[in-house]
């Protein structure tokens, strides 16, 4: 498995520029995970709604556990 790791500015937020090329063939499929540094305004407002409403971890593991056993 190759991973590489760059940290970047973007310019466009349809296109990731890279600083140097990668040892990969053109037509080979890769996973790309982005991380964004920073806090995000909207998952910060959805954080406080969960806070506001009162939901616990416990709510979420159980709502999980429950979303799991329908499947």
């Amino acid at each position: 498995m190759y991973a590489y790791k760059e940290i970047v500015t973007i310019d466009d937020p349809q296109r990731l520029v890279l600083k140097q090329p990668l040892p990969l063939r053109k037509g080979q499929r890769v996973e790309v995970l982005v991380v964004a540094e920073g806090e995000d305004a909207e998952l910060e407002l959805l954080r406080d709604e969960v806070a506001r409403r009162g939901v616990t971890d416990a709510d979420v593991k159980d709502a999980i556990a429950w979303a799991r056993s329908r499947v």
